[in-house]
């Protein structure tokens, strides 16, 4: 019984597949100024939502004008957030909000 031959690369040379890479960090503030924008904050809860991880409830830190906390989103309402403590935050007062 005759099987078919195993391909044998011949060309056994100095191979470098090594790969020069460069990583640069975006970094935000440069000149100490918030790069704070609507359409950024609506983007990042649109993210949330649409992301594997939501079935029901987000934790997230929220930063608004009046004050900074952890909480819990559970969905969005017309212009709101609405947290597992039944709290409705205004979109238009968050300035930053991240995922735990």
């Amino acid at each position: 019984m005759n099987l078919p031959k195993v391909y044998q690369n011949r060309n056994i040379g100095n191979i470098n597949n090594d790969q020069e890479f460069f990583y640069s960090a975006k970094v935000e503030q440069q000149n100490n100024k918030p790069n704070y924008s609507p359409i950024n904050i609506d983007y990042k809860i649109n993210n949330l939502f649409k992301s594997n991880k939501y079935i029901y409830k987000i934790n997230v830190n929220i930063k608004t004008k009046s004050r900074d906390f952890d909480t819990t989103i559970i969905g969005k309402m017309n212009n709101n957030l609405i947290t597992i403590d039944n709290d409705l935050i205004p979109i238009k007062d968050i300035i930053d909000i991240k995922e735990k």
